[in-house]
C-alpha cells in the first residue's frame, strides 16, 4: 500500500515522541537532516525544487517540552503558535485551516502532529475535509496519520530506546516507497525538557 507522507505521535518507555517518513513515487532523491533544534527534508538535487515547491520543509521542531511534525512548512507555523501561547490543539487547526491542502496535482493533505508530555495532537487538512483530535498516551501507543489511504487517525506499533531506532522503525513500517525518516524523542527524566532529534537516509 503506497500511503504517502506518514506522521506518528507516541510513547515509548515513558518518554514523548514524534516520527516521520517521506514515501514517494514522484520525488525519492531526497534526505533528512539535523539542523539544531529541526530536522529538514529537502531533495539531493536542488534543480527539483523548481518542479515541486512542496518537497523542502522542516518535518520536525522542537522547543521545550513540545515536539511537532508535519509534512511541510506548517511545522514552523505550529511551533510559533505554540511558543506565542497557544494551546496545541488551536495552534495545530489554525495552521492547517489557514495553510490548507497542497495545491499540486494531487491535491495532497497537510497532515501534523503535536507531542507534550503524555498528551499529543494529530491533525489533517485535505481538500474537502478538515479534522484534529487530541489523545492521551499511554505508555507504548503510537497513532499515525498518513497523505493517503491512512487518513483516519490510527494506532500502530511503533517505539523504541531512542530517536534513532524510532527513526528506523518507521522507515520500516511495512508501507511502498520509503525514502527517508525522522524522530524526537523526549529526554530521560532527570536531564531537563527536550528531545533527542535523529534521521534515517538509506542512501
Amino acid at each position: 500500500m503506497y500511503v504517502g507522507r506518514i506522521v506518528l505521535v507516541g510513547r515509548s518507555q515513558g518518554r514523548s515522541f514524534v516520527a516521520y517518513r517521506v514515501s514517494s513515487r514522484s520525488f525519492p532523491n531526497r534526505r533528512a537532516e539535523v539542523r539544531g533544534k529541526s530536522i529538514l527534508v529537502s531533495p539531493l538535487d536542488p534543480a527539483d525544487l523548481s518542479r515541486n515547491p512542496y518537497i523542502a520543509y522542516n518535518c520536525i521542531r522542537v522547543a521545550g517540552d513540545v515536539a511537532v511534525v508535519s509534512n511541510g512548512t506548517h511545522t514552523d507555523m505550529i511551533l510559533e503558535r505554540i511558543q506565542d501561547g497557544q494551546r496545541p490543539i488551536d495552534a495545530l487547526a489554525i495552521s492547517l485551516v489557514a495553510y490548507g491542502y497542497e495545491r499540486d496535482e494531487l491535491d495532497t493533505p497537510r497532515i501534523a502532529g503535536v507531542v507534550r508530555g503524555d498528551h499529543a495532537w494529530l491533525g489533517i487538512a485535505k481538500r474537502d475535509e478538515f479534522r484534529v483530535r487530541e489523545l492521551h498516551l499511554e505508555d507504548g501507543q503510537a497513532f499515525l496519520v498518513a497523505t493517503y489511504e491512512k487518513t483516519d487517525f490510527e494506532a500502530t506499533a511503533l517505539g523504541g530506546a531512542g530517536a534513532g531506532e524510532i527513526a528506523r522503525q518507521a522507515f520500516d513500517l511495512p508501507l511502498e516507497r520509503p525514502v527517508c525518516a525522522a524522530a524526537a524523542f523526549a529526554l530521560p527524566e532527570g536531564q531537563g525538557s527536550g528531545y533527542d532529534l535523529a534521521v534515517y537516509n538509506p542512501l
